[in-house]
């Protein structure tokens, strides 16, 4: 079963209103947890896919050192140890970068949802955030409104007004 952290838009120092909250929904971002294959077969493509730019420019500089200034030193198969244990790094700290990236670009920390697959580790946490959620209030027209009955003045005045019949 795979793991999910889940991030929304942060809403900065004041509390989320309930319509702040739903409104973010949609916007929200699942990161996997745990080792990213995708990061380590496609590397410099899937920086680029999450616009982790300043990773893609160290993972440029690295491997250009790699293959530029490396061959003067090391040999072939050192090299490939090297560009391999990269890769792996990338691998295991891809979504870790990925979260931190997130949470600079203006994301807070929602919740942690697991499932099979994404779909449902989706499907689990949409269902918890609603259910938090309280539902809106209908809408009431003006006109549907009841209104209080004007009353028409008996009896005596109440409070500090003098009685009609007390003469002055």
């Amino acid at each position: 079963m795979a793991v999910y952290t889940v991030y929304v838009p942060d809403f900065g120092r004041r509390a989320p209103s309930e319509a702040d909250r739903y409104a973010a929904l949609p916007d929200a971002v699942f990161v996997r947890e745990g080792f990213s294959r995708a990061a380590f077969f496609l590397g410099p493509f899937w920086l680029a896919w999450h616009r982790l730019w300043g990773v893609l420019i160290v993972w440029f500089v690295l491997f250009g050192l790699l293959t530029l200034v490396a061959p003067q030193f090391l040999g072939d198969g050192a090299i490939f140890w090297i560009a391999l244990l990269l890769e792996f790094l990338l691998g295991l700290e891809g979504n870790g970068l990925r979260q931190r990236e997130l949470t600079q670009r203006g994301f807070r920390l929602s919740d942690v949802a697991a499932g099979i697959r994404r779909i449902d580790a989706e499907r689990s946490y949409f269902h918890r955030a609603l259910r938090a959620i309280p539902p809106p209030l209908p809408q009431v027209k003006i006109s549907d409104a009841a209104t209080a009955p004007a009353r028409t003045p008996h009896g005596d005045i109440v409070g500090l007004f003098p009685h009609p019949e007390d003469a002055r």
